[in-house]
């Protein structure tokens, strides 16, 4: 079998043994004719699989190539071996069973950048401010996990993630960010509140680390009451018998627990029952453009007036227009998170939200 660590590594030796036969088993018509505008050709043994011959210092930049040209159903479906064997000869039918789906190879090289991220704990955060909509003092701050890759280009938290679920890495992500987060509030020496946002599917396939991280908010001298653990992923909330208990446990501790991404089809009542959360945020596909669409208004009114029921506060976040804030505001929303009242910084923000001023200037 080809040891394909060893094809990747670059070299100055550029010569015909040096050559290798990339081979491909292409998913589809589709496949086909994206492999072919990039130097594929059918194979001439078996013209339903393609070849492109290449030196070990290109591979990189093939797989690359490929991973970024088709889609994740085609690299997964598609199967790869690579061969120095003679294009004619008979061993190609051989070398063939030790065929790999494609991604197998592409992910790697597509997210080499992340697996070094991750290896080398580069992970840094921005703090975004949350308002009290009443008072407009800075009622907490939101980490959010951010990155720089080897050209100092800045990766957010969404292009992590997305590689973090590419790399079947997801949970190493999560816990790797909790424990560096903690540690950033710790260097902040605030005595403010901080959101942490967590995978539900991180911690149910690792529940012991919740419990690391309520040991390292008391061993780094945090008050327990500053942080709030921010569960995302509702849908994934109701799929774990065990999870109400987990949140338990570290609301018995003194650390808080915030659900995310609320929005109109959702039951706050379930939730609330379920998880016994103390701040609920309402996802921002619902509330920008509140101002403008009485359905959205109607829809706030309803989960609002279920929260407080249950004496949970409620985060408006995606707030962006004056005309959406003041909206919130008028409704009893809690706090407000979002563009319009303050940008993520690396530092913490200390300065309230000042509405005369936001509407001079938006008037300017």
């Amino acid at each position: 079998m080809v040891d394909y660590r060893e094809s990747l590594v670059v070299t100055n030796i550029s010569s015909p043994l040096d050559s290798l036969h990339l081979i491909i088993q292409p998913h589809g018509k589709e496949t086909v004719g994206c492999l072919e505008a990039i130097g594929f050709q059918p194979l001439p043994l078996l013209p339903q699989l393609l070849y492109q011959s290449v030196t070990s210092r290109q591979l990189a930049q093939i797989f690359l190539q490929i991973s970024e040209l088709l889609c994740e159903t085609s690299q997964a479906m598609s199967r790869f071996f690579m061969t120095r064997s003679l294009l004619e000869s008979e061993t190609l039918l051989v070398d063939f069973l030790q065929a790999q789906p494609l991604s197998a190879i592409t992910h790697s090289v597509k997210y080499a950048w992340f697996l070094k991220i991750l290896a080398q704990q580069r992970l840094f955060f921005k703090y975004q401010p949350i308002f009290s909509l009443d008072s407009g003092q800075v009622f907490a701050y939101e980490c959010l996990v951010r990155a720089k890759d080897d050209q100092g280009k800045d990766l957010n938290g969404s292009q992590l993630i997305e590689a973090g679920l590419s790399t079947q890495l997801a949970y190493e992500f999560d816990e790797l960010a909790r424990t560096t987060c903690i540690e950033s509030i710790c260097k902040t020496k605030s005595h403010q509140t901080f959101l942490i946002n967590i995978l539900p599917n991180a911690i149910i396939s690792n529940p012991k680390s919740l419990e690391q991280n309520v040991q390292q908010i008391l061993d780094l001298g945090l008050r327990p009451e500053q942080i709030v653990f921010e569960l995302t992923e509702v849908e994934a909330l109701a799929q774990s018998s065990n999870l109400p208990q987990m949140i338990k446990q570290i609301q018995e501790a003194g650390v808080r627990v915030a659900i995310d991404d609320l929005c109109g089809g959702v039951s706050v009542d379930h939730y609330v029952m379920e998880f016994r959360p103390d701040i609920l945020k309402l996802d921002k596909r619902l509330v920008q453009g509140c101002s403008r669409y009485p359905l959205k208004q109607i829809l706030l009114k309803s989960l609002l007036e279920s929260a407080h029921e249950w004496d949970v506060l409620v985060i408006a976040e995606g707030l962006e227009d004056m005309e959406d804030i003041e909206l919130c505001r008028e409704l009893g929303v809690d706090m407000g998170q979002g563009f319009g009242l303050a940008m993520p910084e690396v530092h913490l923000r200390q300065k309230p939200f000042d509405y005369l001023d936001y509407s001079l200037y938006q008037a300017s």
